[in-house]
């Protein structure tokens, strides 16, 4: 069948993404209430990653509900596992907060309050880009924790681009609400990994710019 150029076609292109993120968007509240919530939202956050990345590579034929269901089953156990350290770190900082408050009059606050933001700002990269990280790279456990927090840090420029989008998403979310059911999930995940992705390209450049020299330099 021929495919519609034109306005129509425009139409089209644009029904057919609308209904891509729809579906995702659905599938992955499902999920993660099919996981009792807790243990949902992490491979169900994962598997959506799965399936936002292959789209970010331009691969949209991809079979959404079954690449979906797929990472799901794969990721249960180790996204998981992901979740309960995120959550303890994420428990730690409110505890931690809550007594930098209650030294506020101490002459340590500037010090405790100095190594909040910095351990928040840590943890801010690691929600950020444990996800985009998982499904691009293949590594050891701790390792995805360390690239998580390592390359959202170099890439700064990046990631304050991908959280300043975000920001926008979710306020129009609190703004009409409708909008979470179908859409603001599914888009906040391709636009994480759409921009996190360059930050990957650029570091993988850096990388083999640098491997270049030293081969230069060898010989």
């Amino acid at each position: 069948m021929m495919e519609m150029s034109g306005l129509w076609g425009g139409f089209y292109r644009i029904s057919v993404w609308i209904t891509r993120f729809a579906w995702l968007n659905i599938l992955w509240i499902c999920f993660t209430l099919l996981g009792l919530v807790f243990f949902g939202i992490m491979p169900a956050t994962i598997a959506m990653f799965t399936v936002v990345r292959k789209w970010v590579l331009k691969e949209y034929d991809t079979a959404v509900a079954e690449t979906f269901w797929h990472a799901y089953k794969k990721n249960f156990v180790r996204a998981n596992l992901f979740g309960l350290i995120l959550y303890i770190i994420g428990y730690f900082l409110s505890v931690f907060l809550k007594y930098t408050g209650l030294m506020s009059d101490s002459s340590v606050y500037p010090v405790l309050l100095g190594i909040f933001i910095i351990a928040a700002f840590l943890y801010v990269m690691l929600v950020l880009y444990i996800g985009p990280v998982y499904v691009h790279y293949q590594l050891s456990f701790w390792q995805y924790i360390r690239y998580a927090v390592s390359i959202g840090a170099v890439n700064l420029h990046y990631s304050i681009c991908a959280l300043t989008v975000l920001a926008g998403i979710y306020y129009l979310s609190l703004k009409y609400p409708g909008v979470t059911l179908f859409f603001t999930f599914s888009i906040s995940a391709y636009v994480t990994m759409f921009v996190v992705h360059i930050g990957f390209r650029q570091l993988f450049k850096k990388q083999q710019e640098q491997l270049d020299q030293t081969t230069v330099s060898a010989s």
